[in-house]
């Protein structure tokens, strides 16, 4: 997104949203934790960030003993992480206890400008295309004890998906990116077709997030081409950890065609190099993931309401390339056996079920995705 105060406005929405999401969100808790956010606003006085074994040691030892035990101090914890009042993962062991001072280390990076001179070399790869070198995290986290932290600090933003590691010494954060995507990128690749999640209403940090968990959680990396990462501010093209399969993560404005009650989208797209041959296990493999991720993706984003629905382009063509096709939704293809007459775009066509459904068995496996994802929303 170019304007990068609108980020900060989202960033901050999404985090509320999120927090407000989780189990413990009013649920009635131990008395004695009604004191721990007053300790904890003491505590970050002085240490911004705390190790899980001396917070323990802290807490165990106090005069009003408020924790007693490894696991209830794991308990508030999480708790106070799903209020928003601290950040605390279990797998780091690390406790944010001023989430203010978090969002303002996230701020140094995406207020372009402000913290640092625009000739920097680095800074240009960040304000154009989202990466984030070591040695200009170093420069803009130079104040407020920010590198003195920075191991948590990026843990943290990774579990929130607001960057993606690439490497110890680069990150991508995709808010920052302002590339535009060549149509010409997939000339010579076999292409499955497009997989699409469709929405009423789709803030852009929801495309952004998807795409860093696919680099964090599912062993991606941008692919290179022309010796160029291929990732744009709309688009996203990833190397599977197989090596053989390429994901194109996209997001649509459809609301100037045919889909007014989904005017937009993201949708997927799995691409081989010319001869190889896409493996449709494979795929369905990969949709069943992304699919989760999503579900847990806008369940914790209320503008999204949690929910969104699944469809088709109807045409098997490289996305982007014009005309993209009319997209049908997964009921809409259940309603017919083998093909469908497509009057939506511009030269009417037949549009060959198997040719587009066998890439995600969708028959079979999305009803049944599509139904546990509603059954943890009603929950």
């Amino acid at each position: 997104m170019k304007n990068n105060h609108e980020n900060m406005e989202d960033l901050k929405k999404s985090i509320t949203s999120m927090m407000k999401s989780q189990s413990h969100w009013g649920e009635d808790v131990p008395i004695l934790w009604t004191k721990l956010e007053s300790v904890f606003k003491k505590l970050q006085i002085d240490n911004k960030v705390f190790v899980f074994s001396d917070l323990l040691r802290s807490l165990v030892n106090s005069v009003d003993s408020i924790i007693e035990s490894k696991e209830e101090l794991n308990n508030a914890l999480t708790f106070f992480h799903e209020r928003g009042v601290i950040l605390f993962h279990s797998e780091t062991g690390n406790i944010i206890l001023d989430v203010q001072w978090f969002v303002d280390a996230f701020k140094c990076i995406i207020l372009d400008g402000i913290h640092i001179d625009m000739k920097y070399r680095r800074f240009e790869e960040l304000n154009e295309y989202g990466l984030l070198y070591n040695e200009l995290l170093d420069k803009l986290w130079q104040s407020d004890n920010f590198s003195q932290h920075k191991g948590s600090l990026v843990n943290h933003m990774k579990q929130l998906h607001m960057l993606a590691e690439l490497s110890e010494e680069l990150w991508y954060v995709p808010c920052m990116n302002k590339q535009s995507y060549s149509r010409n990128i997939l000339t010579n690749c076999n292409v499955s077709s497009r997989f699409c999640y469709l929405f009423e209403f789709l803030p852009f940090v929801i495309y952004h997030r998807l795409v860093v968990a696919c680099i964090n959680n599912l062993e991606m990396k941008p692919w290179i081409r022309e010796s160029k990462k291929c990732i744009f501010h709309t688009v996203t093209i990833l190397s599977c950890k197989d090596s053989y399969h390429r994901l194109l993560v996209g997001i649509c404005d459809n609301k100037e065609i045919t889909h007014r009650q989904f005017p937009y989208s993201i949708e997927i797209q799995i691409n081989v190099t010319k001869p190889r041959i896409i493996d449709t296990e494979f795929t369905l493999r990969l949709q069943r993931r992304i699919l989760e991720i999503l579900s847990d993706l806008t369940q914790a984003c209320t503008s999204c309401e949690g929910s969104f629905t699944v469809g088709y382009r109807c045409r098997l063509k490289p996305f982007g390339k014009k005309p993209e096709g009319h997209i049908f939704t997964q009921e809409e293809m259940e309603r017919n056996k083998s093909e469908l007459e497509c009057s939506k775009c511009d030269t009417v066509h037949l549009v060959n079920l198997r040719s587009i459904l066998k890439f995600w068995e969708v028959i079979f496996v999305a009803k049944y995705l599509i139904n546990i994802i509603k059954y943890k929303m009603i929950i």
